[in-house]
């Protein structure tokens, strides 16, 4: 191998030194020596740098990597930053002395530059001073950063500066002072370097290679620029002799024609700056300039700084012509090198372009110029080719045949009269010729449309006008002839070639007219006006002859009429012709084709005195024409057209035109037609719809809104109005027919229909602003607000939308008075609240009302037909929207501030939403209670909620003010106003009796709450106790009662009051008196749930007699539901009192409970009746609680103890028939019936379980509407299920029967739910319940399956299967889970081995009940389940379920598994051959088999998705038997984990079976006393004569050793055979 490679090779750095000399030498070869941004440089000595890692960052800034480079920079950064100490400097030689930084600043990696930007800032301030002597070696490449072509370098450069020189006067100083060092550094830069000294070349390409060179030319030349242009003159004088030597180097110069652009425009803004601030200098360096701006420059590529180039050429020609003619030397002549100038036209240059070459071409002189005609037409060619390159700009057009004018212009002046027609019938007289008549072959001579007036100065350029003479009567013949020759109606090209005809004409006219009115002259006027008397004359003809087809001909008329009407009506007989064409030829002809162009002619008359009859007629024949498109575009063009003068308005009074309009509307409304004619109707600068026809139109509008089919369109409609002409509406609001629209409006707003419903919103907001223009119509809105509140019905709009009208009518800081009239009166408020204060209260609500058992004492006038409520959409009546609106409203303080409302209409306002709460708290408690809303679902109780909340608030809100409102001055203000408002209870018991009574018990009651209660005040409380109680009135003393229940506590008079109505119950005879009894067994209770410790000062004697009394009421079945319930509510206050006392009561009681309890056949049935079985069940359910709890007491009663033993069975029954019959009614929104049910489970889970009998009856109900009974039943099952399992394998292994599972309970299951059947279920409250019964019924299932024997276990398995019932399990789960969507549910916070219900929020409840009824199906049914898995057609649910099932539930499944083989391998015999080993971390199992001294072993291993994925087995060790059979058993193991249900101990139970039964009878061999021979196998050699078995192996030592072939045994001769 050679060894050539290991010689050094030769680096840049040699390469330097052997070319230019060495560093430092003072005769450098040739002559040369490396400059500061040179590549060429000799190794950096780093030596007097003392940070080791510094050096390192240097040595990276040397590598070629812009990378390396870059983050070199950023460590040296970091380093400079934390230091603690000076920079030393080693690091500021190496970085400005060694020329790191001049050449990392040109670098051609921009964070490279950026960063060493940054580094030479954050040095200089690090080092302040000190750097001082650095600065002239690095100044040049730190202010060249400003000028780079990269903005983040030039922002990291200024940031850099700023950190030194803070000041724009300390960057000037900079300048100032280093001028010298910077003018050495750019002129060394621009004659010295090169492409090749930058840049490496044997690393760097070419391409970049330039552009480095360029961007530090460019640099450099702007920073020059830069000294200039903010230098003094005195301070550049100092140097004066190096910029004068600068200013004549030849080589900055030809920077001119440099390729780069940034190159260009950086010289090209350098000689700017010299022109201004050193044009002696400039003058004296002319041939050079010269030399590079024109003879090379005008024929060099200036893209991308044409502006520029042509800026400074044009300046340098104002300031030094010479450069044109004196100064100019080159082979090839001025003129041409501007020819080849103008033939590159903008060269990508924006349209300033041509407006400074225009200036340019008038600053270049004369004599540089052409002086005949030949040479004109050379130089103005030269300049339209460059304008009609192809890669021109067409915006540019326009700046570009001005500066031709322009130069055409200059260059006629300067001409003969021959020369001058030569060059304008050439060069100018096109683009007239293609502007009035366009053709391709000449289409490079097209002027701009919007350029027009340049050819209407081309008309008056020199001698111009005598050529016009000649051709301009030319024109006109060819446009009269294309008029004449105009393709027919039916040629194929009759648009194409009348839309042409029209075009030339008016070309032709606005020429005209322009010319005119530019410095036409009298000539050209006579011109023009015959060439339009001779083409309106030929038109007119052809339209009256041709029946108006060539609609061409009347567009030319049209045309001429608009731009030259003084011309063309200038003769007499014109104007008759057209006098006589618009009275008679227009309405015939209106019809036709030219119907639009006769309209305009039509309009350019309307000062002729026959123009009103013209009109009148065309009209008229308009509307008698067939109905066609011809007809409906005639008909628009005449009321719509531009041209309509501003005073018209004979259209108002046509009736025939007003009648057309209305039905035209009629028929937009129903989808027939559209309506873009009435929108150009609308849009039309004339006064077209008489007052009469905008009411009807608005009218059927406002019917339309209510038409599901037409109220688009007649949203469509209102929209155009609204926008194009809103005035329309101002006088129809104000109308009552107003009000209806607003009102339609609104409830479309509301529409189910989306589109509809954001449109009708869209309309009515912009509607707002036309509402405030006057009083009228606000007058009309306050109607609609009264209206839509005072009537509910199923048109009436929402409150919401009613809250949000009245806040648009209302502005903050408005009085009393101008707000009055968007609150309700309280006459309509007091009336519609009136039905459902007539109504009696359910009898249901005495378990959660404030008054409790008052509700037993209303009295329903029977006298009274029920008023029918009208309700709106949502169900609401007008008394539940007017509160809803009225609150809502106060909700908004700024806008309507309740101090602003009189005291009696606040009081009234109060008063009523007081009532409201009530009436919304029974409603919401027991749907149907009264009928406030209809409708009850989650929606509407959220909505109710909300209400209830807000309103309370006003209430607390204005309790708190009543203080300062109601006599502040007054200390016991609050017991006068408590008792003038309970005051206004009225006497009899009325339906408004119970409800005033219970309001204004409330708000007493609130309002002590919040100021207190003064006990000066007791004796005139009790008083006042002591005067109603005199009076009988029953409702005044409930509600004294609650109001002040704390203030009663241990007064004297309660309890007299307490102990006089037990001795007044003791004695009477409820068969006689049952009203009265019951009505002084509600004050009872009503005074035991007051106050507490009342019943205490009861006699105990008196006490009992009382109980006794009353024991035999609660035992009478047929006695009324409210009177018993009232005896179960006392008496549970009152038995505490004397659970001491031995008797027959208890057993009375709870014998009566049970009784009650039994004969309960429907909770609901005769709700609506005296008889509601509810408020019993539920005070009966209290009674038996407050019993158990008296027998869980430290010292029981042993009567008591003693006679609930014998009940409890009975008292079981009674529960569990409630349970059953509480199924017919959902309690969602049947508070009552909830909380029964509640304290009904609550007491049955209590009950011993050998007490629960006939428990198959409760399976239906786990589908009943009530969470409550649904989880009892389901707890009881729960338990009992289990129990029962044991008899049921007993059973079935005795009778040999095969076990079922019960029908009602696979009823439950048999049809799954779906997703779609649950999505718009409402998962708010809880998981829903039907959906819920189906899970627990599974988990039922289970129940069954987990507390089975193994043969019972697999009768169920088989039943599931048979019946199919799994996969329907299985497919919803994993839809709901969101497998079948590839998004499964994340359950890594959930256990999926338990399940405890309503933990979790209902959806995620559902997903935990899912994912542990999915783990319990791998449990006990795996086989079932894999069989599905393997079977699902959903791909999404293949593909993600076996991971997610590896990841959240098999390692559960799998525990369980191993730990119940490790429960059944405890339990084999100690001497047992067989073992089991269990490496739970490895999810395996090891069999092992002994055999003598030999071991048989198996292992299995469950996968990570076991049991999705099978089981896997493998042979250990085999023994004894060949290696076909092994196999088979292996095979018979793992087919029995799918055979037996996945059951892991019957695989290894076969295991077992097969090597047990393979060892049965198997004898040890004679020769080696062993079963197992050497060779693992049994011995198979049997003898024919002793028929003894010997191992083959055996047997051959036996015949080597002994020399014979004979039995060991019976030493016959041994035979193979």
């Amino acid at each position: 191998m050679s060894k050539r490679p290991n010689r050094a090779q030769a680096s840049s750095a040699r390469a330097a030194t052997s070319a230019f000399g060495a560093f430092g030498s003072s005769t450098p070869a040739f002559g040369t020596s490396s400059s500061q941004l040179s590549h060429v440089t000799e190794p950096p000595d780093f030596s007097t740098i003392s940070d080791a890692n510094v050096v390192v960052y240097f040595k990276n800034l040397s590598k070629k990597d812009s990378t390396t480079k870059a983050r070199a920079l950023e460590d040296l950064q970091a380093h400079v930053a934390k230091l603690e100490e000076p920079v030393e400097e080693g690091l500021l030689e190496a970085w400005v002395r060694v020329k790191m930084y001049p050449r990392a600043s040109i670098d051609n990696g921009r964070f490279v530059r950026s960063n060493a930007h940054a580094l030479q800032g954050q040095l200089a301030a690090a080092t302040g001073k000190r750097f001082a002597k650095h600065m002239p070696k690095s100044v040049g490449a730190w202010l060249c950063g400003l000028y780079d072509g990269d903005r983040s370098v030039v922002d990291a450069t200024q940031n850099a500066l700023r950190q030194v020189f803070n000041t724009p006067e300390k960057i000037q100083n900079i300048r100032r002072a280093y001028q010298q060092p910077i003018l050495e550094y750019c002129r060394d830069a621009i004659d010295r370097e090169t492409p090749q000294t930058l840049s490496d070349e044997r690393t760097v390409s070419p391409d970049d290679a330039e552009a480095k060179f360029s961007r530090v030319i460019s640099a450099c030349i702007s920073l020059l620029g830069s000294l200039l242009a903010n230098l003094k003159p005195e301070e550049i004088s100092k140097h004066q002799a190096d910029y004068d030597g600068l200013l004549g180097d030849k080589k900055l110069w030809e920077f001119a024609s440099h390729s780069d652009a940034s190159v260009r425009r950086a010289i090209h803004k350098f000689l700017r700056t010299c022109l201004e601030k050193q044009p002696e200098a400039v003058k004296s360096h002319l041939r050079s300039i010269s030399k590079a701006y024109l003879a090379t420059g005008l024929d060099s590529d200036q893209t991308g700084s044409s502006v520029d180039y042509v800026d400074t050429l044009a300046l340098l020609t104002a300031a030094y012509p010479t450069v044109w003619t004196d100064d100019y030397s080159s082979k090839t002549s001025v003129d041409r090198r501007l020819r080849q100038f103008l033939k590159k036209g903008s060269q990508a240059g924006p349209q300033q372009y041509w407006n400074r070459v225009a200036s340019l071409l008038e600053a270049v002189p004369k004599d540089a110029l052409p002086s005949n005609a030949a040479d004109a037409i050379k130089l103005l060619s030269a300049m339209h080719d460059g304008i009609s390159r192809r890669e021109e700009s067409r915006i540019n057009l326009e700046a570009a045949y001005g500066a031709y004018l322009g130069l055409s212009r200059s260059l006629c002046a300067d001409l003969s009269n021959d020369d001058q027609t030569k060059v304008l019938e050439d060069m100018l007289l096109p683009i007239i010729a293609q502007h009035l008549r366009p053709s391709p072959e000449t289409s490079d001579w097209s002027v701009p449309p919007n350029a027009s007036h340049l050819v209407a100065k081309a008309t008056v350029v020199g001698d111009m006008p005598k050529i016009l003479e000649t051709t301009w009567p030319n024109y006109t013949a060819q446009l009269v002839n294309d008029i004449k020759v105009s393709a027919p109606e039916q040629s194929k090209d009759y648009e194409k070639s009348q839309s042409a005809v029209i075009q030339k004409g008016s070309r032709l006219a606005a020429l005209q007219k322009q010319v005119l009115e530019g410095q036409g002259s009298t000539q050209l006027r006579a011109l023009f006006q015959r060439s339009c008397i001779s083409v309106t004359q030929e038109a007119l003809s052809v339209v009256s002859n041709r029946n108006g087809k060539p609609y061409g001909a009347a567009g030319v008329i049209a045309e001429l009429l608009h731009r030259d009407r003084e011309m063309v009506l200038a003769e007499k007989e014109i104007a008759d012709d057209l006098e006589k064409f618009i009275g008679s030829e227009l309405p015939r002809l209106i019809l036709t084709p030219s119907s639009s162009h006769l309209v305009d002619i039509l309009y350019s008359l309307s000062d002729y005195p026959s123009f009103g009859q013209a009109w009148a007629a065309t009209l008229k024949a308009i509307l008698e024409g067939s109905d066609s498109p011809t007809r409906t575009k005639a008909l628009e063009t005449l009321l719509t057209s531009r041209k309509v003068p501003k005073s018209f308005d004979l259209a108002l009074s046509d009736s025939s035109l007003q009648g057309y309009i209305k039905s035209s509307v009629r028929d937009a409304l129903t989808g027939s037609t559209e309506w873009d004619a009435f929108h150009r109707i609308l849009q039309s600068p004339a006064k077209i719809l008489a007052p009469e026809t905008t009411d009807d139109i608005l009218s059927y509008m406002t019917q339309s809104l209510s038409i599901s089919q037409e109220a688009p369109y007649a949203l469509q409609g209102l929209r155009q109005i609204v926008r194009q002409n809103p005035s329309l509406l101002k006088d129809f609001l104000s109308t009552q027919q107003g009000s209806g629209l607003l009102q339609s409006l609104l409830l479309a707003s509301e529409s189910g229909d989306e589109t509809i419903s954001r449109d009708a919103a869209a309309v009515n907001a912009s509607i707002q602003t036309v509402l405030t223009a006057g009083s009228d119509t606000k007058q009309s809105v306050y109607g609609l607000l009264q209206q839509g509140l005072k009537e509910a019905t199923q048109t009436s709009v929402s409150v919401e939308t009613l809250v949000e009208l009245a806040k648009q009518l209302v502005k903050p800081g408005s009085t009393w008075d101008d707000i009055a009239g968007v609150f309700p009166s309280t006459d309509d408020w007091d009336a519609a609240l009136a039905p459902f204060l007539d109504t009696a209260p359910k009898i249901s609500l005495a378990i959660a009302n404030p008054l409790g058992g008052a509700v037993y004492l209303v009295k329903q006038d029977q006298s009274k037909s029920p008023t029918k409520i009208s309700r709106d959409a949502d169900g609401y009546s007008s008394a539940y929207r007017i509160t809803q609106y009225v609150t809502r409203l106060f909700k908004d303080t700024d806008v309507f501030p309740v101090d602003k409302v009189p005291s009696d209409v606040r009081d009234a306002f109060l008063r009523n939403i007081a009532l409201t709460i009530q009436l919304a708290d029974d409603n919401l408690g027991l749907a149907g209670a009264n009928g406030l809303w209809a409708d009850y679902n989650p929606d509407v109780e959220a909505d109710a909620i909300s209400f209830m909340a807000d309103a309370q608030r006003f209430v607390n809100e204005e309790l708190k003010l009543m203080k300062g409102t109601r006599g502040s001055e007054s200390s016991d203000f609050l017991l006068d106003w408590a008792l003038s408002l309970l005051s206004k209870i009225e006497p009899e018991a009325s339906p408004k009796s119970y409800y005033s009574a219970r309001t204004y018990s409330v708000l007493v009651s609130d309002a002590l709450e919040i100021y207190g209660w003064r006990n000066t005040e007791t004796a005139k409380l009790q008083d006042t106790l002591k005067t109603i109680r005199r009076g009988k009135e029953i409702f005044p003393l409930i509600g004294l009662l609650n109001s002040f229940k704390e203030q009663f506590a241990a007064s004297k008079s309660c309890e007299r009051m307490c102990n006089e109505l037990v001795a007044d119950l003791t004695g009477l005879d409820i068969e006689q008196k049952p009203d009265e009894g019951l009505q002084q067994l509600v004050l009872l209770n009503h005074l035991f749930n007051g106050q507490e410790d009342i019943a205490h000062s009861i006699a105990k004697q008196r006490l009992i007699f009382y109980v006794k009394h009353v024991i035999p009421w609660l035992s009478n079945n047929n006695g009324a539901f409210p009177l018993r319930a009232e005896v179960c509510r006392a008496l549970t206050v009152l038995l505490p009192l004397m659970s001491d006392l031995y008797g027959e009561h208890w057993g009375e009681i709870l014998n009566a409970l049970g009784d009650s309890w039994a004969a309960t056949s429907e909770l609901q049935e005769t709700e609506s009746g005296v008889n509601s079985p509810i408020p019993f069940v539920h005070a009966s359910l209290k009674l038996y609680a407050q019993l158990r709890t008296l027998t869980q007491t430290e010292d029981p009663n042993d009567d008591l103890v003693d006679v609930w033993k014998e009940t409890e069975q009975a008292i079981a029954n009674g529960l569990v028939n409630l349970l059953k019959h509480s199924q017919h009614f959902p309690d969602e929104f049947h508070q009552p019936l909830k909380m029964v049910n509640d304290v009904l489970a609550r007491q049955i889970a209590k009950v011993p379980l050998e007490h629960l009998e006939s428990t198959e009856d409760l399976f239906p109900l786990l589908y009943v509407e009530s969470q409550p009974v649904q989880q009892t039943a389901f707890n009881i099952l729960h338990k009992q299920i289990p129990a029962a399992q044991e008899q049921i394998s007993i059973d079935s292994a005795l009778e040999k029967t095969t076990a079922r599972l019960p029908e009602e309970l696979l009823s439950l299951i048999l049809e799954a739910p779906t997703v779609a059947a649950v999505a718009d279920a409402n998962f708010e409250r809880s998981i829903p319940l039907p959906l819920r019964g189906y899970l627990l019924s599974w988990l039922l299932v289970f129940d069954h399956l987990a507390h089975s024997s193994f043969k019972v276990k697999n009768d169920y398995v088989d039943h599931i299967k048979t019946g199919a019932y799994l996969p329907g399990l299985l497919d919803f789960a994993f839809d709901f889970l969101g497998h079948a969507h590839n998004k499964p549910v994340d359950i890594s916070r959930l256990d999926p081995t338990t399940y405890e219900p309503d933990i979790e929020l209902p959806r995620r409840d559902a997903h935990w009940l899912l994912t542990h009824i999915y783990y319990l199906c791998l449990l006990h049914l795996p086989s079932l389940t894999k069989s599905w898995y393997i079977d699902c057609k959903s791909r999404p649910i293949v593909v993600t379920l076996e991971p997610w099932t590896e990841k959240h539930i098999s390692p559960p499944v799998i525990t369980s598994a191993l730990s119940s083989v490790q429960s059944w391998a405890d339990t084999l015999p100690e001497d047992e051959p067989f073992a089991v080993k269990i490496a739970p971390r490895a999810h395996e199992i090891t069999t092992t088999y002994a055999i003598d001294d030999a071991t048989m072993a198996m292992r299995l291993t469950l996968p990570p998705s076991f049991p999705l994925a099978p089981a896997r087995i493998e042979g250990l060790s085999r023994v004894a038997v060949n290696e076909q059979k092994w196999q088979s058993w292996l095979r018979t193991s793992l087919g029995a984990i799918t055979i037996f249900n996945g059951s892991i101990i019957d695989a290894l139970t076969t295991f077992k079976r097969n090597v047990e039964g393979a060892m049965k009878g198997q004898t040890e061999c004679a020769i080696c006393y062993s079963v197992v021979g050497s060779d693992k196998r049994l011995p198979d050699k049997r003898c024919s004569t002793c028929r003894n078995l010997f191992h083959g192996g055996c047997l051959f030592k036996w015949f080597k050793s002994s020399g014979s072939s004979s039995c060991p045994l019976c030493r016959n001769p041994f035979n193979y055979g």
